[in-house]
Parts: structure tokens; sequence; C-alpha cells
């Protein structure tokens, strides 16, 4: 018999449960800056909320017409995913910390981020939390 086959339906929710709460981490490195940025993946909610802060809308001819800026989006994505940044040893809380932001004389971490990312670590590093998210799962891969 199973572990499983011992586990009253309590057990088995609170298991589920469980592990619903805890989201996906991954540290990436960005090699120019030296820096490792622990990730962890987004929920739903917060994904929608950042798109919805980053949406343009504008009335063109009657219609509305809607434009997600994408470099203001991977900028939000990462600046919430980001548990923690470490610089040559120097551990810092997030993009937000204010020895990165006072230092810079930025309002926040999103801000951080753009300043210190080029483009194509902006658009990879917004990539991976994404993946962490669940962006990109196939189906074939929730069969196994």
């Amino acid at each position: 018999m199973s572990q499983l086959e011992h586990l009253s339906e309590e057990q088995i929710l609170d298991q589920l449960f469980e592990a619903a709460e805890k989201l996906p981490e991954e540290t990436v490195r960005i090699q120019r800056l030296d820096m490792q940025i622990t990730l962890h993946g987004l929920t739903s909610s917060k994904v929608d909320s950042i798109r919805e802060r980053c949406t343009v809308r504008r009335s063109v001819k009657g219609s509305v017409e809607e434009k997600v800026d994408t470099e203001t989006f991977n900028a939000l994505l990462i600046s919430e995913a980001t548990g923690s940044l470490t610089v040559k040893g120097l551990t810092l809380n997030g993009w937000g910390d204010p020895r990165i932001t006072s230092r810079l004389k930025l309002s926040g971490g999103e801000q951080a981020v753009r300043r210190m990312l080029l483009a194509g670590e902006l658009d990879a590093v917004g990539d991976k939390v994404l993946e962490l998210s669940g962006f990109g799962v196939e189906i074939s891969d929730l069969k196994n």
C-alpha cells in the first residue's frame, strides 16, 4: 500500500492547498551585472493587475484601442516576482531596496529594474517570471 492510501481526505486537501500556495521559485543570473535574482511565480490575479496597470487605452475614430506597454509590464513583473538580489555577496531585499532606490534617486523597484537591466535582459527575465507563473505550460505537460 502506498503512503497516499493512508491519508485522510482532510490530509489530502491540506496537501493540495499547501502546494497551491507554494509559488515556484528559481534563481537566475545576470552575468553582466554579476547579479543573482531569486524569482518566484505570480498568481493570475497579480499578473492581471500588472497587465491592467500597463495597458494604455486611446480612442481612435470612436473605438478604443488597447496596447500593453511591454517594457513597463516586464519591469513590474520582475520587480514583483523578485524575492532577493545578490551582487558579489551583498544581498538586497529586491529592486525596491533603499540601497538601490535612494542611491539612484528612484521612486521604486520598477524604475530600478528599468534603469539597471538592458532591453534583452528585461525581456528574458520577464519571460522567466511568466514561465514560473505557469504561462507556456502545454496540455501534454499537464497530463503527466
